[in-house]
């Protein structure tokens, strides 16, 4: 059995199991709920209850006083519902709301893509996972090496468990060291999050992803989130790769687009492993989607690619709002 769970003010709203805490739950949705510790210890998770009944999950320390407790104020990391609730409850709007964060982490997994793409999976500790919104990157640390800026590719729904896109890159000492030394059960160090490549929370708009290379890792997060918002939310994504073989996660692309009634996945080659140029597939991607509907754009493009985008939609009248970028800098 589950509950209905309404936050005011913003009106979202969410299903909570008798299982699982109040945050869990509403990450889970998608809500960009405020918190930190999640282990009941700062109190940025904070809530208040208007209707409806909870019952305790967990142990906290956080110490409300008379005053807030006969307000009905409550920790959603350490409450369950028990009935059907509203509650009154702070929703990040921004990246600049997420405070710097630093956390000691594992290498739970390495996952070789392709020959010259790692899947990196870190595990943070149960009591305080990486707080981050979809789009946003963090910087890793292995041992004295200098520390490596990379997109986070998970959810935000799963602070524990999160997954980064490496590209070998010669020279790289950092690509090097992860394809060829790293091994499970090292400690990383996690400094972040930053970047405001993030969804616009207050949007209905139909969603078009234009990525390049490992350009999707962030752009898979944004995706991700999205859909845990609302399922039915119309995607369009295309993937941009010059490298044969370069849709790496091509099958979870297809996923998305099998569960989902209104996704919809491209894969495009670009010279030398396709025929198509960089411009000439973004010119006719945009100028598709600016007469069809009111869009909008999450591109992940080098610099020139990104010039062209902008200079295309903003003769097509999109406002500068509706379009967020990221500069990829290598593949």
């Amino acid at each position: 059995m589950s509950y209905t769970i309404i936050v005011e003010p913003s009106g979202n709203r969410f299903e909570a199991e008798p299982s699982e805490t109040l945050l869990q739950a509403g990450l889970r949705a998608g809500l960009n709920l405020g918190h930190n510790c999640a282990n009941g210890s700062c109190g940025e998770c904070r809530a208040r209850l208007l209707s409806g009944d909870i019952a305790p999950f967990a142990h906290f320390d956080f110490h409300f006083g008379e005053l807030e407790k006969r307000q009905g104020w409550f920790l959603l990391c350490s409450c369950r519902a028990t009935s059907d609730l509203v509650v009154e409850a702070h929703q990040l709007d921004s990246a600049a709301e997420i405070p710097e964060q630093r956390v000691r982490a594992k290498v739970s997994r390495l996952e070789r893509l392709q020959d010259d793409i790692q899947q990196l999976t870190v595990r943070t500790p149960r009591s305080g996972g990486l707080h981050f919104l979809a789009g946003q990157n963090v910087a890793l640390a292995f041992d004295d090496m200098q520390p490596k800026i990379l997109p986070i590719a998970s959810c935000p729904c799963d602070s524990i468990q999160l997954r980064f896109h490496l590209r070998r890159c010669a020279g790289d000492s950092f690509s090097e060291f992860v394809f060829d030394r790293l091994r499970k059960g090292s400690e990383v160090r996690l400094r972040g999050p930053c970047g405001d490549f993030t969804l616009d929370e207050a949007s209905n708009r139909p969603l078009v992803f234009i990525t390049w290379e490992s350009g999707f890792a962030p752009v898979s997060s944004l995706i991700d989130h999205a859909i845990r918002k609302d399922v039915d939310r119309s995607i369009d994504l295309y993937w941009l790769s010059a490298i044969p073989r370069g849709h790496y996660l091509s099958n979870y692309c297809r996923a998305w687009r099998d569960v989902l009634d209104d996704f919809r996945y491209h894969s495009i080659d670009l010279v030398p492993a396709g025929t198509e140029h960089m411009d000439q597939v973004v010119e006719r991607i945009l100028r598709v989607h600016t007469l069809l509907a009111d869009h909008d754009y999450y591109l992940a493009l080098p610099q020139d690619g990104l010039d062209l985008a902008r200079v295309l939609l903003n003769e097509a009248g999109i406002p500068d709002e509706q379009i967020r970028t990221s500069v990829m800098s290598q593949p």
